[in-house]
């Protein structure tokens, strides 16, 4: 089983638990490192997203416990870095780069947070066509991963998460895959993320097998992440996602390097 996960929230933004939690449950699934991503700052929404002052704090506390552990497993610090946020610094060890809203005339339209709101986006701003939803999906989180400096990108067909995409309509697909193809020349760490899978919402991670194939053929690499709200789901469908990869061609690097600050950890390639 994989022995570390690069997207981890807290109560800093929608998580459950406290980082220190979070890292005596790592410590006792035996990672050898674990990576936060709380969500960034977004002036438009005060739900989740944590706010300027919570991002310092977050900051702190995560270099503090970083330390603290330092003996018993690597802390790291980053960030899911959202679409409509400023751009980071150079203050965290990674980004992981997600969207998770659509804007319209200063109005958020959450993609994910119920079906109900995810409906509600998918009729006031495109007339209920899925197709044309999708295809700005896929545009703005290309854009996204390339103004960023992405070091993962996430969940990349996050659209499916309450199973209404039009997976199998062959302009879905070529949405999809022209969009990998772009960002796989500025980012070719993508997660086969699991949390939709730990919500009980699908019984596949994200991306797609046919989009997973896609990424293999142009060199791209995974790295399994759990999109841990609360730490006993900390490692969801770890076991199934080896058999999945290795099945999609890919194989395992237990010394891989993510970016130049975090290295040695487990990277499927």
């Amino acid at each position: 089983m994989q022995r570390c996960n690069f997207h981890t929230h807290t109560k800093y933004s929608d998580g459950t638990d406290t980082p220190q939690e979070m890292i005596e449950a790592a410590i006792g699934f035996g990672f050898k490192a674990l990576g936060f991503s709380d969500h960034s700052y977004t002036h438009q929404r005060e739900d989740y997203p944590m706010s300027i002052e919570g991002q310092k704090q977050y900051r702190r506390e995560i270099r503090a416990l970083a330390e603290q552990y330092k003996d018993q497993i690597r802390v790291y610090c980053g960030i899911e870095q959202d679409a409509e946020s400023s751009l980071p610094g150079r203050e965290y060890d990674y980004i992981l780069s997600s969207v998770h809203e659509l804007i319209y005339h200063g109005e958020f339209y959450p993609l994910d947070s119920s079906e109900a709101l995810h409906r509600n986006a998918v009729e006031t701003l495109f007339g209920g066509n899925y197709l044309e939803f999708a295809k700005r999906y896929f545009y703005l989180l290309t854009e996204h991963v390339i103004r960023q400096k992405t070091d993962i990108v996430g969940h990349f067909d996050l659209i499916t998460k309450y199973s209404l995409a039009p997976e199998d309509h062959p302009e879905y697909a070529d949405a999809a895959l022209e969009a990998i193809r772009e960002i796989v020349k500025h980012c070719n760490l993508f997660e086969l993320n699991t949390g939709a899978i730990a919500r009980g919402l699908r019984t596949v991670p994200y991306p797609a097998p046919f989009m997973v194939d896609e990424i293999k053929r142009l060199g791209g690499r995974f790295i399994v992440n759990s999109d841990c709200h609360y730490r006993a789901k900390l490692t969801c469908w770890f076991d199934e996602a080896e058999k999945f990869l290795a099945a999609h061609g890919f194989v395992k690097d237990e010394h891989a390097d993510l970016n130049d600050v975090v290295k040695d950890i487990e990277i499927w390639r």
